[in-house]
């Protein structure tokens, strides 16, 4: 038997639009739902239940059905919630998030660090020499955790607290090397990042004879100095690089780790060897999927010895919504792991600006929803690609491009006398449709706007 949405919403958290509420109504529902993990937002583009109040409207209702978004009336909702509460004993991991407080994502206890229900490794002793390749905090500005960056990072630590190697496979801008790079940068880590590409050979993985002084030199590659120095060598594009490349790291990826230099002097990398690998190397990669265009299949052995093998999800509508609260508010999303609310503390915003701006309650859910069905449309693997499918290159629509929105809504808005609205319809412009030279598919974008309440 199909659970009623009212009971659904007692025993997880959702993203929740009220209608039919007068505002006292409205503010202590959002209270009450906030309380029990839900997010409420005013935009029914992003919402998975729509909860009733006493003044629905029919005309209101019959719309919210014809859009397919399941519906719970108040006062079914409030019993539930009623009835969940008095069922409630003692607090348990496994409890219903709707039942649990919201938990500060990060958190210390004796000169250690927690995150989520991790405990991060002590911070890496660090050369004045190896500082210059710790992450700045400048490049983690506005960073939004949201749920999919979260489940990323949550991927990471556990395998480089348990010095396991980690690959991060997901589309473009599924933030896989910011959350490699971020963790480096809380941990005070080293961090050496290698793109690799067709062109690549072992030769930048493992060294290469060079002229030195009249002869010869064996130059060690970025893999053997990571091993001796404790650097995290993180290998960006992962499968662009040709397949036996890539099979000369196999030694490296084993637990423990060793090498042997047999294209120089054969030193031997490992226990009882010539070098002992430093305690915290740590082999990390990111990679799109194989269906990406010049990507290579690895082997079934190859990824194996990947024993962290993350699939990287893109935010949906919802979490660039959430990015763009973050960036404009400074407010961090909740988040939900393992039955439990969490939230990670507020920031400064990068375009503050903007808060003050009329409508920007009504025109950032208006972005996001316009921001993801543009990205959808661009999918050459999308269900139904629209734009650029007479283009060789396709367009991808990510994080960057609201950032970049958002940057140029704000001097717009600082620089002359516009309306917030109309100094938004022309970043989109620049941003969005400036892109596409065909008039079929700038129209397409203008009316993804259109449909979006942007124009």
């Amino acid at each position: 038997m199909t659970e009623s949405p009212a009971s659904l919403l007692a025993k997880c958290a959702h993203t929740i639009c009220l209608r039919g509420f007068s505002p006292a109504e409205q503010e202590s529902a959002a209270a009450l739902l906030g309380s029990r993990g839900h997010r409420v937002v005013r935009s029914l583009g992003v919402a998975q239940f729509v909860v009733t109040g006493p003044d629905i409207e029919a005309s209101l209702l019959s719309g919210i059905r014809s859009r397919g978004i399941q519906l719970a009336s108040w006062e079914a909702v409030r019993e539930e919630l009623s009835l969940a509460t008095e069922s409630a004993s003692t607090p348990d991991p496994a409890v219903p998030i709707s039942r649990q407080p919201v938990l500060p994502m990060f958190g210390s206890e004796d000169g250690k660090q927690r995150f989520l229900d991790l405990w991060l490794p002590s911070c890496a002793q660090t050369t004045p020499e190896d500082l210059k390749l710790v992450p700045a905090a400048s490049r983690f500005a506005g960073l939004c955790f949201d749920q999919p960056f979260v489940e990323t990072l949550h991927a990471v630590i556990t395998g480089t607290t348990h010095a396991m190697p980690v690959a991060l496979e997901g589309e473009t801008a599924a933030s896989k090397t910011t959350a490699i790079l971020y963790l480096a940068h809380r941990l005070g880590q080293a961090v050496v990042r290698l793109n690799l590409n067709g062109q690549t050979d072992a030769g930048e993985l493992v060294g290469r004879y060079v002229p030195a002084e009249g002869s010869w030199a064996f130059h060690e590659g970025v893999l053997p100095v990571a091993m001796r120095r404790g650097h995290w060598l993180l290998l960006d594009e992962m499968n662009l690089a040709e397949p036996q490349v890539l099979e000369r790291l196999n030694s490296a990826l084993e637990s423990p780790a060793t090498l042997v230099l047999s294209e120089g002097p054969g030193t031997v990398f490992g226990r009882g060897g010539d070098v002992e690998p430093a305690a915290d190397f740590r082999l990390l990669a990111t990679l799109n999927p194989a269906e990406y265009s010049g990507r290579s299949v690895l082997s079934p052995a190859f990824r194996n010895r990947w024993l962290i093998w993350h699939q990287a999800q893109i935010p949906s509508e919802a979490d660039s919504l959430a990015m763009l609260r973050t960036l404009v508010f400074g407010t961090q999303p909740v988040v939900h792991w393992r039955g439990r609310a969490y939230q990670a503390d507020p920031i400064d915003p990068l375009f503050p600006t903007l808060a003050a701006a009329e409508e920007i309650e009504t025109l950032l859910p208006h972005l996001a929803h316009f921001h993801t069905t543009v990205g959808k449309a661009a999918d050459p693997q999308g269900s139904s690609p629209g734009l650029g499918r007479h283009r060789r290159e396709r367009d991808s629509f990510t994080r960057r491009n609201l950032l970049a929105t958002l940057q140029l809504w704000q001097s717009q808005l600082t620089s002359g006398p516009t309306s917030p609205r109309e100094a938004l319809a022309n970043a989109v412009e620049r941003i969005y449709t400036g892109r596409y030279p065909d008039a079929a598919d700038r129209k397409a974008i203008h009316s993804h706007a259109r449909a979006a309440g942007l124009a």
